[in-house]
């Protein structure tokens, strides 16, 4: 075993790990088990998690907390070493959605993109999915917590040999209070983005526009144009636009998760959702205004932003 010291970022994922070992242990004393039958386990998300008791669910808010903040310096830290690649950091990130949910008594999926063929006939494209909504027992999601925690420490392996790589003098790879310069007239759209719902279209125009009364362009994840992985693209986006907009009406998994990135970095995200969505535990003391319809949230997002810059807005086309 090597004598090397242990880095202050590998002994705080550690002791996080211990510390959800104990969390989920203390749950397990008192959440009954379910049916094994898997139709009863897929009825509801919650079967489990609504047993937590108000002390634990204190405990669930900080463990959610460590989670996606040590994430985000891991990936801060990736960004200056070389031994890591995209397909390190697609690993952080279901490595931090995985341990996230767990702790909420849930397992997360992700199904990559399929191309859909008959022989060598393509048929189509089934896109990527990802989803939480399958309940787990306390002992089951404290094992896939572990196995997670210990893919992020595997990926603190390379970070830190990539140091020994660097030449006598050279600087130490970026740590989370190294982000740069936000982008004056800039916003990030985090929301659900799904062809099936054309009217997610309709507010992501509408929050633009808003935007755009300001003088920001604002744009979502699917208008970057790239070369690279989209995933770190969306995470520079997060870094370094003046505004962070997330909409978490669906309560998708990825808008969740990003966040939680942009609060790891103290960033200030403006938070809104359709009337009557369900907000997460981790978000829940978070001020995040309902909206009925687009006219109703291009007049909210407004006023905040008027507040925000100490501007008034341009005149617009009329709202929706």
């Amino acid at each position: 075993m090597s004598d090397a010291p242990k880095s202050d970022l590998r002994l705080l994922i550690e002791a996080l790990r211990e510390d959800a070992g104990g969390y989920f242990r203390d749950l397990a004393r008192y959440i009954k088990e379910a049916p094994t039958d898997p139709w009863s386990r897929q009825r509801s998300a919650d079967l489990y998690w609504r047993q937590v008791s108000e002390e634990s669910l204190q405990t669930a808010r900080g463990l959610a907390q460590r989670v996606v903040r040590y994430s985000a310096q891991v990936a801060e830290a990736m960004r200056s070493a070389p031994l890591v690649d995209s397909e390190d950091l697609a690993d952080l990130r279901h490595a931090t959605k995985t341990m996230r949910a767990s702790i909420q008594l849930r397992q997360y999926r992700f199904h990559d993109i399929e191309v859909l063929n008959d022989e060598d006939r393509v048929l189509g494209v089934r896109p990527a999915t990802q989803s939480d909504d399958e309940p787990i027992p306390p002992l089951e999601a404290d094992v896939v917590f572990y196995d997670n925690a210990s893919t992020i420490l595997r990926i603190l392996n390379f970070v830190d040999a990539s140091a020994d790589l660097s030449p006598p003098g050279a600087s130490a790879p970026a740590t989370i209070v190294d982000s740069p310069r936000y982008r004056p007239g800039t916003a990030f759209v985090m929301m659900w983005m799904d062809p099936a719902h054309p009217e997610l279209t309709d507010i992501c125009d509408a929050v633009k526009d808003t935007f755009h009364r300001f003088g920001v362009n604002a744009v979502r994840a699917d208008d970057i144009e790239h070369d690279g992985q989209i995933t770190q693209r969306v995470l520079n986006e997060l870094r370094t636009s003046e505004f962070l907009f997330a909409d978490l009406t669906g309560a998708r998994p990825n808008v969740y998760y990003e966040v939680g990135f942009a609060h790891a970095l103290g960033r200030r995200v403006l938070l809104y959702r359709k009337s009557g969505t369900g907000l997460h535990f981790d978000l829940a003391g978070y001020n995040c205004p309902e909206y009925t319809n687009l006219r109703d949230l291009k007049e909210k997002l407004t006023r905040r932003l008027e507040s925000m810059t100490n501007r008034r807005a341009e005149s617009g086309d009329g709202d929706a």
